[in-house]
């Protein structure tokens, strides 16, 4: 039982990132706003993307063979990317102080990681 209510909590995770990466990738104006980001030009945009879009989507892919394979290693690599985005986002806490909407993004990373090290402790070794 614990094992699916885990599986499906990660598909959720996966849905989310990968839903959030393509929409990085294929309409970023639609996040510009959400996520407090400009860009001036093309190079801007390709660089929002790429690495946006590529982390948001890395997360997916990983979280997604996490819940489909009960694989370990995936949800140690989502939980592990996670966990980087919250020390980044705890770093700017330090050192630039709170700022309106700061907290949201840092219970859903640490809730996913919370998540993901959870099942990845339920899961056998491969």
């Amino acid at each position: 039982m614990m094992d699916m209510v885990a599986r499906g909590l990660i598909g959720l995770i996966a849905a989310f990132f990968l839903i959030n990466g393509l929409i990085f990738w294929f309409n970023q104006e639609a996040q510009y706003a959400m996520f407090a980001l400009a860009t001036a030009n093309d190079l801007g945009r390709a660089s929002i993307r790429a690495d946006f879009g590529g982390f948001f989507l890395a997360v997916g892919i990983m979280s997604a063979m996490a819940a489909w394979k009960r694989c370990r290693w995936s949800a140690a690599g989502a939980a592990l990317l996670l966990g980087l985005a919250l020390a980044g986002r705890a770093i700017s806490l330090a050192m630039d102080g709170a700022v309106p909407g700061f907290a949201p993004p840092m219970v859903v990373e640490a809730a996913c990681v919370a998540i993901l090290l959870w099942a990845r402790g339920m899961w056998k070794a491969a």
